[in-house]
């Protein structure tokens, strides 16, 4: 069924192309310097026709190549700009009846430099800098119809298993920003927020793996920044759009700006509905040292769904020439629903029941985030100078509460507990930043930070017996917690550049001191404090513009978030209880990277070798005790990790494009603490893909990837696999967009394994989750601009947070002061 759906998107589309396709006239040149004959590479080609309007504009490869298609014969005129060179005019006369045009060198004068530079089609995907790399979403014409969820997979470093959980180098402690800003909905909830953002909304994420000292020195795996779209028109412009997936989920959303006079605005709403369908799962675990309870076996099915809502807002106000005021705001609320059923039965070692029960689980998440910042920037006479001052505001709710009733079966008492935890933080910060270009050799950045943060947990639990009416209020069962942390950073950079190298030095000072108590029957207060000085040292080597070597060293720290630290017991399944830690230290990794990277127009390499080595790791682990496994966080050990990454695109025209992003990492894990157990092993895993263009206005595109297991301190994860198929159409001019995607339609139940074995349990569990998954996607975009949103260059950033079991299972959020 599914396929037959796929198959009459694309004959549709197919009709559509057939009757719209037609013959073009090829024109193509090279692009040198006068005199000497060197190439010039990315100059912006723009062709007019003889009524000054634009046909098209694109940009050459790196050795100055380009070609472009014609629909008639007329008279055009070609634009070259690049910087450094004075702006270059031809006239072209194109005759009836050629199919083709080579128009050879075309030479461009050095001495003019153009302050600006825009290229409008065939933009490299991938850009590299001195400290990150920059995957161009906007540039990928599957953004148009995606989630930005789907357009991760493509992009080097990062990779997305088969929850939907993302990695960076094979990490999942890594900080997300949005716009340079932190996020602390990006810490609890990542995969439900990317599931929801629309990729058409996104404009570029950097991956930045060994953050300079500008950024907070929090973040082992490193930070990715997602860049949102802006508009570089002046006027309005818009989108709209909405989609549909065969299991119940839709979605819409809405972007609009507009300029008037010095004001400036943008905003960009939308919505999510999501399903998952029914899973399925079950373990075995055998206790070797108990014989009167050595098996368990555990049965288990359920299913979800729940909603995402955003709203986020940018507007400036330039008051001269020097002085720009900018504020920004963004809103997210989501919630998610489950229900869930499994069955339990331990039996000894003769393989008698001793004990059995069921289990009918309810639980319901609300959470959300708010932020609103604002930032003045100073600029100088000197281009790029600039002071700015900025404060910034965050809270995020995060409401849960879970209804089970247990019914005993043999040896177990019935009973029904209801949970309800409400829990929030807030974040007040300070930032002072200043940036001075020396000359074009030297560059000093510094800056000061103050962060406070303050959030809480709290906790009401009622049981109830067999019968499920009386419900009372367990006190034994409180865990609350209050919570402040406060932060205070100092740091400074210098950057040289000299011919084709750059070396960038800096150093950052924090000091942390926390405040906390965990309230039960009795108290327990916690406090600590400690200061920490963060180097960090960038070397880079470019061979030509597209192509260069780096090498960087640095070091990163964590901090454990609330969701590690909160002592809150979650016993709503009896087999498998898990809480937090509130007496957690940081953690400290050494992290040393080197890149080679080749980007151009039509081909991408990246090449990297990556190893963190950290120290008093914070590690998830599991216990048992009376046949109940219990799982936690704490300081035990130490985690080493040895990588590699390539990523390489071959885009030989507008009309193919095909990419493969892989890895694989070498684990060592080691608790010296109540586990003293070591773990090793590799892991190898990627993304392949391919989009083609096989009609005017359509294209077709195919994706895959996946991963072999992967160690944990305590065994190993199941790998994951996945496909992809779609075709989208361009119609109206190329305003509309429509899509038609099928995920795993081979598998119609896909399969996972995982096996953990410790001194007192040995476990296997298998699960399955649902496949064969068609989407349809919409958008319209509408307007004209020509000027973009003024904002100022420098603002907040806070990485400082490590993830920990939030509710969306995402892998953390915060930023570094820039």
């Amino acid at each position: 069924m599914m396929m037959i759906v796929v198959m009459i998107c694309m004959t549709g589309f197919f009709a559509y192309a057939q009757a719209s396709d037609r013959q073009g006239i090829t024109l193509k040149g090279r692009v040198q310097v006068e005199g000497s004959g060197e190439d010039v590479a990315f100059a912006t080609i723009t062709l007019q026709d003889d009524s000054a309007k634009v046909i098209t504009k694109l940009a050459s490869d790196e050795s100055g190549r380009f070609n472009l298609t014609l629909n008639k014969a007329g008279k055009y005129t070609l634009l070259l700009s690049a910087v450094g060179f004075s702006l270059t005019q031809k006239d072209i006369d194109v005759e009836e009846g050629l199919s083709a045009k080579d128009l050879g060198v075309i030479e461009m004068k050095e001495g003019v430099e153009l302050k600006e530079v825009t290229v409008s089609a065939q933009r490299p995907l991938i850009k590299s800098d001195p400290d990150k790399l920059v995957y161009s979403i906007e540039s990928d014409p599957d953004a148009k119809t995606n989630s930005l969820l789907e357009m991760i997979r493509k992009v080097p470093l990062l990779s997305v298993d088969a929850e939907d959980n993302v990695t960076l180098n094979g990490q999942s402690n890594y900080k997300v920003l949005v716009n340079g800003k932190s996020s602390s909905l990006m810490s609890n909830n990542f995969k439900e927020v990317i599931k929801s953002m629309p990729a058409n909304s996104v404009k570029d994420i950097e991956v930045i793996t060994n953050p300079s000292s500008k950024y907070e020195a929090e973040g082992v795996g490193g930070i990715i920044n997602i860049i949102t779209a802006k508009n570089t028109n002046n006027g309005y412009t818009g989108s709209v759009g909405a989609n549909a997936d065969t299991r119940g989920g839709y979605g819409a959303n809405a972007y609009i700006s507009a300029n008037i006079n010095k004001f400036s605005f943008s905003t960009n709403v939308y919505m999510n509905k999501f399903r998952q369908p029914e899973t399925e799962n079950f373990s075995k675990t055998e206790f070797p040292a108990n014989d009167e309870r050595r098996y368990s076996d555990t049965y288990g099915r359920g299913k979800y769904h729940g909603m995402g809502n955003s709203l986020n807002f940018e507007a400036g106000y330039e008051i001269d020439t020097f002085n720009l005021i900018s504020a920004s705001a963004w809103g997210y609320f989501g919630n998610y629903k489950s229900d869930n059923y499994s069955s339990s039965e331990d039996r000894n070692v003769q393989g008698t029941p001793v004990e059995r029960f069921t289990n009918a689980y309810h639980s319901e998440n609300g959470y959300g985030y708010l932020s609103g910042n604002i930032d003045y920037q100073k600029s100088f006479m000197k281009k790029d100078k600039m002071l700015t001052a900025s404060y910034k505001l965050d809270y995020n709710p995060d409401n849960s509460n879970y209804d089970n009733r247990v019914n005993g079966e043999i040896n177990y008492a019935s009973y029904g507990q209801k949970s309800d935890n409400k829990s929030s933080g807030q974040t007040h910060t300070f930032q002072l930043d200043y940036f001075d270009p020396l000359t074009d050799k030297h560059q000093i950045e510094t800056g000061v930070k103050a962060i406070y943060r303050r959030n809480f947990s709290e906790t009401d639990i009622l049981r109830s017996d067999s019968a499920f009416a009386d419900w009372y209020e367990d006190i034994d069962r409180i865990n609350d917690l209050d919570y402040d942390q406060y932060i205070m950073g100092v740091y400074a950079g210098y950057l040289f550049k000299y011919k084709k190298t750059s070396t960038k030095v800096g150093a950052r000072g924090e000091y942390t001191w926390n405040d906390g108590v965990s309230k039960a029957r009795t108290n327990i207060e916690f406090d600590n404090s400690f200061f920490n000085f963060i180097p960090y040292v960038n070397f880079s080597y470019s061979f030509k513009p597209t192509q260069s070597i780096k090498a960087s060293y640095t070091q990163r720290l964590y901090r454990p978030s609330i969701w590690s630290l909160n002592p809150y017991v979650n016993d709503a399944d009896p087999k498998n209880v898990s809480y937090g830690n509130p007496e957690l230290d940081e953690e400290i990794a050494h992290t040393f990277n080197l890149t080679y990277s080749n980007f151009s127009q039509k081909f991408n390499l990246n090449f990297s070798l990556n190893a963190a080595i950290t120290d008093n790791s914070i590690e998830r682990y599991s216990f048992v005790e009376d046949g109940v496994r219990y799982t936690t966080y704490d300081n035990i050990g130490s985690n080493q990790r040895y990588g590699v990454n390539l990523y390489a695109s071959y885009r030989p025209n507008g009309k193919v494009n095909i990419y493969l992003n892989g890895r694989y990492n070498y684990t060592i894990i080691e608790a010296d603490k109540r586990l003293n157990r070591r773990n090793e092993g590799s892991n190898a895993g990627g993304n392949i893909g391919a989009r083609f263009v096989f009609w005017k206005g359509g294209s077709v595109s195919v994706n895959g990837g996946g991963s072999t297991p992967w160690q944990m301190l305590q065994g190993k994860q199941s790998g994951y696999y996945y496909t992809q198929f779609g075709v989208s159409q361009k119609f109206l001019k190329d305003k509309m967009d429509v899509g038609c995607y099928i995920s795993d339609p081979f598998w119609r139940k896909i399969h996972y394994k995982m096996d953990m074995d410790d001194p007192t349990f040995i476990t296997h569990s298998e699960s399955y989750r649902m496949g064969q998954t068609v989407r349809f996607s919409v958008t319209w975009r509408f307007g004209k601009m020509n000027t973009q949103v003024k904002k100022a260059r420098r603002g907040i950033t806070n990485d400082d947070q490590r993830e920990g079991g939030g509710s969306g299972g995402a892998q953390g959020g915060g930023g570094g002061g820039q």
